[in-house]
Parts: structure tokens; sequence; C-alpha cells
């Protein structure tokens, strides 16, 4: 009975801290990562809101203020920790369009410096993208 008693009060106990972690978790940064494909890649959060992103050969897009074809476009995230898994939505607007573009990803946290990231939805070969992601600067 003591045994059980025991095993309650510890798994309570790191459930609690687990859930702090999370909660305090700390997502603003630069962060780079490496893609199933090899590519390397960058996610930045800002603490305004906005992200930027670099994947492979292919230019930094997002922030508050970047162009495609000549109007202005926007990527802001909206991250949910009460969400298990946490979830993770990057929101585009592009000037002149009604309906902002989503993208969608469920994150793990590995450490304090390191989550995974997976899409949400499958690509062309039937496979959810994954990353895991390391921070590179605050």
């Amino acid at each position: 009975m003591k045994r059980i008693l025991l095993l309650l009060i510890c798994f309570i106990i790191l459930s609690f801290s687990q859930n702090k972690n999370i909660e305090e978790y700390n997502f603003i940064g630069k962060w780079k990562g490496i893609d199933d494909k090899g590519e390397i890649g960058y996610i930045i959060f800002e603490k305004d809101g906005t992200a930027s992103m670099k994947n492979g050969d292919n230019a930094m897009v997002g922030g508050k203020d970047y162009y495609i074809e000549g109007k202005k476009a926007t990527i802001t995230y909206v991250i949910d920790i009460t969400a298990k898994p946490i979830s993770i939505d990057f929101i585009m607007n592009l000037e002149g369009h009604e309906l902002p573009g989503k993208l969608s990803f469920v994150a793990e946290i590995i450490d304090d410096n390191s989550f995974k990231v997976e899409s949400t939805k499958e690509n062309k070969s039937g496979k959810k993208n994954s990353m895991i992601l390391t921070r590179i600067q605050e």
C-alpha cells in the first residue's frame, strides 16, 4: 500500500513539473533544424507574434513586412500549449486576399532548447514532414 501511495505521489509530482515546463516554455528566438530530406531550415518566432521561415535554398519569408509579387504579406503564429500535443499554426495574410493561408503543426518539447515539429497533413508521398529544431539565438 505504501509503495502504491509513493508511486502515486511521484507520478503527480512528475506530471506537475512537466506541465510547468510546457507553460513556461519559451518559443521566442531563432531555431535551426534539418528536415526529413536533409535540408536545413530556420524558424524565427518574434515577441510580437510574427514569424519568419527559411527552408533549403529558398529565401527567408515572413515577419511583419515582406512582399510576394509586389503584395505586402505577413506571417503570424499561434501556439496552443494547452492542446495535447502542443499545436502551432502559422497564418499568412496577403494583401488583397480575404482568407489567410494556414500551416498547422504539432510540437513535442525535448528540452529547453529543442523541440520537434510535425506537420498535421501528409505530403505527396503520404508522410508527415517533421523536424527537430534547436535554439541558436534568443
